[in-house]
């Protein structure tokens, strides 16, 4: 039962990749026939402008995980690596998260164009997660106090400590043999 836990990867990748493709061809399917044919009349160059903006990393996206997802063989048709799962935390579940803001925002934007702002979201998200590890780099030296300057008592326990270390480093070392 080797590999069991990366072909179980694998089959779960596989799986949700092919949602996930699904999904991506039926949500811009819909757009550009509602936006470009049932709505023509209300269309407007900010409209192509955004679409294609927000479709291209969008896309960018979807490859990048398509392509990391998938399993690698060998020669052999034996499974040297699942790819990445593609149900682990960070980087790939913001990926997941920019993909499934844009399917909203697309499907929005066909109601009112204001469904664009929802993009804003994004920068929004990051400076909540990124404030606390701003904040301690603002206040990291903020509250210290400077450090006193070495004492004579100090100074003279530091050379007795590297005295002593350098005997005991010039000691004869005996191995059983």
């Amino acid at each position: 039962m080797a590999n069991q836990s990366a072909k179980r990867i694998a089959q779960q990748n596989a799986a949700r990749m092919a949602t996930l493709s699904k999904v991506f061809v039926g949500v811009n399917v819909v757009y550009l026939v509602v936006r470009y044919v049932v709505q023509y009349r209300s269309v407007c160059w900010s409209d192509f402008v955004l679409y294609l903006g927000t479709a291209g990393l969008e896309t960018f996206l979807y490859m990048n995980l398509y392509a990391s997802s998938r399993p690698r063989y060998d020669p052999g048709g034996v499974l040297v690596s699942a790819g990445t799962d593609l149900g682990q935390p960070g980087l790939v579940s913001y990926m997941f998260d920019y993909i499934y803001i844009s399917w909203l925002v697309h499907l929005l934007s066909l109601a009112t164009r204001w469904a664009w702002a929802l993009y804003l979201a994004i920068p929004v998200y990051l400076l909540v997660v990124a404030a606390p590890y701003i904040r301690q780099f603002w206040t990291a030296n903020a509250g210290a106090e400077p450090q006193p300057a070495a004492t004579a008592e100090d100074a003279a326990r530091e050379k007795k400590r590297r005295e002593k270390k350098e005997r005991k480093q010039q000691r004869p070392k005996y191995v059983r043999g």
